[in-house]
């Protein structure tokens, strides 16, 4: 088996830096919200700019992950060959291509459609494209103009090999001399980044509303909050009469409760997902109904 590194890029490095700036931004975010949270809790800043201060820190811990992925695909990127198929790694990842399946392969794509845009372009060119009719998936350093694309039954690959023409000439003599053994076209998802987890519909749905939730339970408690009496209602008996009055920043227990929750079904979900699928989509959709009953604990306290 030989292994080809792709084309050198620039997009691994676009990946770098917007990862480095990301990163930034949710350090400012978290060091701007401790100074609202620190000292005595009876003087600590609760309001809509905390929230979107909490708000901040998230979207930018979660872009400089993603942008982080981007660049360690870059960087893990390669492809392989044998006399039974093309084999595409990144990551962990990868994407087996039969060459007794490989009908022809062209010096650029053509006009693509990517659907994501620019976000398409962040480490390498990735993800899901069109030429035309054929679904185009990328697996490229360069612009689908400047790659090769190997073209299957139903399906093409834009790929950016080093030495393309090396690679051509590898990948033909391989197809003349046949195969050894039948392989089929599959994916293999990297354990590592439990991709396989956040590829699924159900689960990002549910992960989605979890924190939708979660989060507007912390919205509430922020927009109420300086109205808010020092002492506050807290529990109440079996006939609905107050049984105690608690400082009102315990109010934000609630959510946080909430959410240490949903992390141990998410935890328990990514390691149970690769044996019992249907077990990791119950764990996320009981963290749903968690998040929702703390929900309406948060309004029976505010309002």
């Amino acid at each position: 088996m030989r292994r080809w590194k792709p084309q050198p890029g620039t997009g691994r490095w676009i990946a770098l830096v917007l990862s480095l700036l990301a990163l930034g931004g949710a350090g400012f975010a978290f060091v701007s919200l401790g100074r609202r949270i620190s000292g005595d809790p009876a003087r600590w800043q609760i309001d809509i700019g905390a929230f979107g201060l909490l708000l901040m820190f998230l979207l930018m811990l979660a872009a400089a992950g993603w942008c982080i992925y981007r660049f360690v695909t870059a960087m893990t990127l390669h492809y392989e060959l044998d006399r039974n198929g093309m084999y595409i790694t990144w990551a962990g990842n990868r994407t087996t291509i039969p060459l007794d399946r490989v009908n022809n392969i062209d010096a650029g794509a053509g006009p693509v459609f990517l659907p994501l845009g620019v976000l398409q372009r962040i480490g390498i060119y990735w993800g899901r494209a069109f030429a035309g009719e054929t679904p185009l998936y990328l697996f490229a350093t360069r612009h689908p103009d400047e790659c090769l694309v190997i073209y299957t039954p139903g399906a093409a690959y834009a790929v950016s090999p080093d030495d393309p023409d090396a690679f051509v000439q590898d990948l033909e003599q391989r197809r003349n001399l046949g195969a050894t053994k039948a392989v089929q076209p599959a994916v293999e998802h990297s354990r590592v980044f439990h991709y396989a987890f956040w590829q699924s519909g159900t689960i990002l749905t549910l992960v989605l509303a979890t924190v939708l939730v979660n989060l507007l339970a912390f919205g509430m408690i922020s927009a109420r909050y300086p109205a808010l009496a020092p002492l506050v209602e807290m529990r109440f008996d079996a006939i609905g009469e107050v049984a105690e009055l608690r400082p009102r920043h315990q109010a934000l227990f609630l959510p946080l409760a909430a959410l240490g929750l949903s992390l141990l079904n998410m935890a328990a979900g990514l390691a149970l997902y690769n044996r019992l699928p249907p077990g990791a989509q119950l764990l996320q959709g009981a963290s749903v109904i968690v998040q929702i009953l703390f929900l309406v604990a948060v309004a029976s306290i505010l309002y």
